[in-house]
């Protein structure tokens, strides 16, 4: 796994994720996130439903429990209101974190990638690729 920065196309993101570049789906991320940044994605969500309408997009919730031995607690959905006509058991998805704390949210229907970086040379590549290989500048000198 390696630390990135992943998005949908330039519409959804960036986020702070962890990778397996080799774990893919339909050649996107299976990325996995933080608790932090799934309530991000869980607010950003809302706004697009809000905007769109709940029938075109998936939406994540956060819903909080309080804490355990000083760790929060906290159940993560995955809701996909477009299958509910179809088949409304079929609706939600509890999303577990796995043995890092990590929630993978989209990894196997949403379309993330790694998020690039262009750096002053004029050279581009992915987020988690520190340094340029043209210049070998480090990703910080990325023009604003």
């Amino acid at each position: 796994m390696i630390d990135c920065r992943v998005w949908i196309d330039t519409s959804f993101g960036p986020f702070p994720a962890k990778v397996d570049p080799a774990d893919r789906w339909n050649n996107s991320l299976r990325p996995r996130f933080t608790l932090d940044t799934v309530r991000e994605i869980a607010a950003r969500t809302q706004e697009m439903a809000e905007e769109c309408g709940y029938e075109s997009v998936d939406i994540v919730h956060v819903i909080d429990g309080g804490t355990l031995r000083g760790e929060p607690r906290a159940v993560v959905l995955f809701v996909t209101w477009q299958l509910y006509d179809a088949n409304p058991e079929e609706v939600t998805h509890v999303i577990t974190p796995d043995e890092e704390g990590l929630y993978a949210i989209g990894g196997g229907c949403w379309a993330w990638a790694f998020v690039p970086w262009k750096c002053v040379c004029g050279f581009r590549m992915d987020w988690h690729v520190t340094r340029c290989p043209a210049c070998r500048a480090p990703c910080d000198k990325e023009p604003p």
